[in-house]
């Protein structure tokens, strides 16, 4: 196996749903839903880490991440075009009708072509990759076809999520999740194609039916350049004691169980901000109403939710083990929330590795009491010892879950025996 900078660059296309910064503004105005953040930033994460390591820019063929019109996104269309994420890169973003179901199937056929275009073309790079951000059966037909095209390429498949979890609101109708059976199944298909899984968790290999295939767990990656000067971190000076949780509000993530857990606690100077939307809004709104030491801020910008992050003083990811798709979860924000340097409380979840631990206070038992009792336990440690936790879980991703070294392994793995 090559060592890295020592190898010939490679062809890449990579098939994904990023939104750029200068698009953020636009895309938060038209959701009437959760903005996929999380998604987006690791895919950046993702392609920056993948170039670092390659050498060169990728070529993207990308269909942007939005809810569906109307009830989840203002704009019916979505528009198309030509552009250059880095110099010398050649994305495409693929137009298509933002309606559910046709959406899928118009994505399917306008990616399908773009990477059957892309596999036509000759390049002086002699190996030739397609690396799948998720399991979404448009991007997974399309890089089917570019290896049907040329049996060269080699497709490597990012997994996030299973996709019987990718949505676990209570609310989703009958025929949502019909279709969504009658999808997996569909994609099924076009699974023999995948010649390699970086997986969240170890325990998606059984459910992927991997076999033989090689696959590595990547559960985040982070962007140091994200990382701000620990001397510059917002003041907090008349917020009091500041619990945080930033992320989607579904009631299997827990967000009930931490309302819960801090209306338990009787304490005038604590604060609970929450940002975010989803299922239980209604929920987060009433407990504000009820309790005026709850903030909702709703829906925010990625860049507010980091600048909260810094400025609290712990942050709160109340997901729990309850459930079988907690062996195949890594909550996204728990590499952002350790990059803030800002300590942070979890449950144990299954599918989290034992190294995290050492950087995170894990609540010992399963009720909102439990919870209660670490929060009053963090926030009453003296200031210093909780940024010295912090800034030694901020230099734990930093080292060693950075673009650059996570692109490194991907890029090994893609590129092994060839």
């Amino acid at each position: 196996m090559q060592t890295p900078g020592k190898r010939s660059p490679i062809d890449i296309l990579f098939l994904g749903g990023v939104f750029t910064k200068a698009e953020e503004p636009d895309v938060l105005a038209n959701s009437r839903g959760n903005v996929q953040f999380a998604a987006n930033a690791l895919q950046w994460n993702l392609i920056s880490g993948l170039e670092a390591a390659n050498g060169r820019p990728l070529a993207l063929g990308n269909a942007v991440f939005v809810g569906s019109w109307p009830r989840l996104y203002r704009d019916f269309w979505i528009r198309g075009r030509r552009w250059s994420h880095a110099p010398g890169a050649s994305d495409v973003n693929v137009p298509f009708p933002n309606v559910f179901g046709v959406k899928h199937v118009w994505r399917t056929v306008a990616l399908a072509t773009h990477a059957g275009r892309w596999a036509r073309r000759r390049t002086a790079a002699g190996a030739r990759h397609v690396v799948v951000y998720s399991m979404h059966t448009p991007f997974i037909v399309a890089a089917a076809l570019a290896k049907r095209i040329d049996p060269s390429v080699r497709v490597c498949l990012v997994v996030p999520d299973l996709p019987q979890h990718m949505n676990l609101s209570a609310d989703n109708q009958r025929h949502v999740t019909f279709l969504k059976k009658i999808d997996t199944r569909f994609m099924g298909l076009f699974m023999s194609s995948v010649d390699s899984f970086v997986l969240l968790t170890r325990h998606m290999v059984a459910p992927l039916a991997v076999g033989s295939r090689p696959w590595i767990v990547v559960e985040g990656v982070v962007n140091p350049a994200e990382a701000q000067p620990l001397d510059a971190r917002p003041d907090a000076a008349g917020d009091g004691k500041v619990v945080l949780y930033t992320g989607t509000l579904q009631r299997a993530y827990g967000i009930l169980h931490l309302l819960q857990a801090f209306e338990s606690i009787d304490d005038p100077e604590l604060r609970l901000w929450i940002c975010g939307a989803g299922e239980a809004e209604a929920e987060v709104r009433e407990a504000a109403r009820r309790d005026r030491r709850i903030r909702a801020f709703g829906l925010v910008s990625r860049d507010e939710a980091l600048r909260l992050q810094r400025r609290a003083t712990v942050l709160v990811n109340p997901r729990g083990d309850e459930g079988e798709f907690t062996r195949y979860s890594f909550p996204s924000k728990i590499m952002e929330y350790l990059l803030s340097s800002t300590p942070t409380i979890v449950r144990r979840l299954p599918g989290m590795p034992e190294e995290y631990f050492e950087h995170l206070f894990v609540v010992d038992g399963a009720s909102p009491s439990d919870l209660a009792r670490k929060i009053v336990e963090v926030c009453a440690m003296s200031s210093g010892d909780r940024r010295r936790f912090g800034e030694a879980a901020r230099r734990f991703v930093i080292e060693q879950k950075n673009a650059h070294a996570q692109g490194s392994r991907i890029l090994d793995l893609m590129t092994a025996g060839r």
